[in-house]
């Protein structure tokens, strides 16, 4: 039988209830209500819902189905009208069938219903149609179906480290191969290494790989400036607007219905561990600007202490400040302000309360699924059962870790990094790299300039002799029969420097007659 699709909502005197079942036989739907428990059948989907408060069936009530769609609309009175139905909107708590009362220990956690064979099922599934809803009768209880509620085995080994949710696992990574479970695990040797040791030998492994050349190069030349800008879904959404959509509806109702009995220090280190978590997923979320990359599943993983080190934690301040050591050891973007900003994302997120969060851990999910690395073990082994025990869990305590948050101030010293001696020492080699960038600078304007005055002054003299040599010369030419005398001169010198005659022997020249023949030249 498939657990079909639904949503519940309420009105002050009615609940509807809305059951997504296509390609269903409406001939063989039937529903059946008793004070708080009520049941869907229409093959091949089977539903049966433990509400909070008591419903009806009367006059007043209603059923109408849409068969382009596929939904069932069911509106059934209340028994109490104006009684308020709280967490509606929480799926996986409503497919809970009822429970024994048993006692057993503190430390053991109930899964689904083992006490149910694979022969009562087939039995109650061939019986099924049999029943006559409409009279009311419950013959017995044929109505118990297992909604995809798995029965599964946990090995509780006493000595062996424990991980998991709630630290209530171990062993469960002994048969995988131990280079396929590194691309997930920094930790060594997890059925092994106890986990005292699991803090300082994560710590030895951040101080190994931070590099102070990479968080000093994204503090003065930054290239996460968008990131810091970009405004998340959190920054505007309010309380009242959140939703689960289709995907998350499908992943919600297919969880198994467990219930926990933990202890106070159980919880706290949940909660501890919840935020650890929350901070990996805001900075992916503000890294990737609201849209998941391939790298989304290796970042979340990568940043949180609880997925890659199995850590348990003891204080608010030591979550922010692992967070914050890993922010600024692994991802692409190391920066102190970025941090911060993903601190402040984790309190807004924590604000709007258990539903986004549980959105966020869907995400999640989603991503390790899709990973190309073994990360859907994390989700059995941490996710799921957030899931699950998120929608269980009260409000007040959510609104608690709100309070805590608030009073946590990280701070560059806690970090252990020696950040505040590194950015000094980062300015002061920052201002001499300026100075001797302004000297070097200046220098080479200045023998550019003197470069230029030397062309200049080159070009000038030579722009001088050239003119000079033109303005100067002078050709003079005295033609006299089929005699020619050519005469030079030059600023230099005034005198002839070709003939010895005098000008008037050019200007006037003498007759045969007179002088004779002339000289010739």
């Amino acid at each position: 039988m498939l657990t079909p699709r639904f949503e519940i909502t309420q009105t002050e005197t009615e609940v509807i209830i809305v059951i997504h079942a296509p390609y269903t036989n409406i001939k063989t739907t039937e529903v059946y209500v008793d004070g708080t428990d009520f049941r869907f059948y229409s093959t091949p989907y089977f539903l049966r819902l433990k509400l909070p408060g008591e419903i009806e069936e009367n006059d007043s009530s209603s059923g109408s189905y849409d068969c382009e769609k596929g939904y069932f609309t069911l509106k059934l009175s209340k028994v109490n009208k104006g009684e308020y139905f709280e967490n509606l909107d929480m799926i996986t708590i409503f497919l809970e069938p009822p429970k024994k009362h048993n006692i057993i220990a503190p430390s053991i956690e109930v899964i689904g219903n083992p006490s149910t064979s694979s022969a009562d099922i087939d039995g109650n599934l061939q019986n099924i149609t049999d029943v006559d809803m409409s009279s009311g009768a419950d013959s017995g209880d044929i109505w118990f179906i297992p909604q995809k509620q798995a029965v599964e085995n946990i090995t509780l080994l006493t000595n062996s480290p424990k991980y998991g949710f709630a630290n209530k696992i171990s062993g469960a990574l002994s048969a995988f191969e131990p280079v396929w479970i590194k691309d997930i695990i920094d930790l060594p040797t997890p059925d092994i290494t106890p986990e005292i040791e699991r803090k300082t030998l994560r710590q030895l492994h951040e101080d190994k790989d931070f590099n102070e050349d990479h968080y000093l190069a994204d503090y003065f030349e930054p290239e996460w400036t968008e990131h810091i800008a970009y405004v998340a879904e959190w920054d505007t959404l309010q309380k009242d607007q959140i939703m689960f959509n289709e995907v998350e509806v499908d992943l919600l109702k297919e969880l198994p219905n467990k219930e926990y009995l933990l202890e106070a220090e159980d919880i706290q280190k949940l909660c501890l561990n919840l935020v650890d978590i929350l901070y990996a997923n805001c900075y992916n979320r503000r890294t990737t600007l609201g849209e998941n990359t391939v790298e989304s599943g290796w970042t979340i993983n990568k940043l949180s202490s609880t997925l890659c080190w199995f850590q348990n934690f003891t204080s608010m301040d030591e979550v922010i400040i692992a967070c914050f050591r890993r922010s600024l050891c692994y991802p692409l973007y190391r920066n102190w302000e970025l941090s911060m900003k993903v601190f402040e994302d984790v309190k807004k997120v924590v604000k709007l309360g258990k539903k986004y969060i549980i959105k966020c851990f869907c995400e999640i999910h989603s991503i390790f699924n899709t990973s190309y690395a073994p990360r859907y073990i994390l989700n059995q082994l941490y996710i799921k059962d957030f899931l699950i025990w998120l929608q269980k869990c009260p409000d007040s305590l959510i609104e608690s870790l709100q309070t805590i948050l608030d009073n946590v101030y990280p701070d560059k010293v806690n970090m252990e990094f020696g950040l505040v001696k590194l950015e000094a020492e980062g300015h002061t080699v920052h201002k001499e790299l300026i100075i001797a960038n302004t000297i070097y600078e200046a220098t080479e304007q200045i023998n550019a300039l003197a470069l230029e005055d030397e062309e200049e002054e080159k070009s000038r003299l030579s722009s001088s002799s050239s003119s000079s040599t033109d303005s100067t010369d002078t050709d003079y030419e005295t033609d006299s029969g089929n005699y020619l005398t050519r005469t030079t001169t030059s600023s230099s010198d005034s005198t002839s420097s070709v003939s010895d005659l005098d000008s008037d022997d050019f200007s006037n020249p003498k007759s045969d007659s007179e002088n004779g023949v002339l000289n010739e030249h």
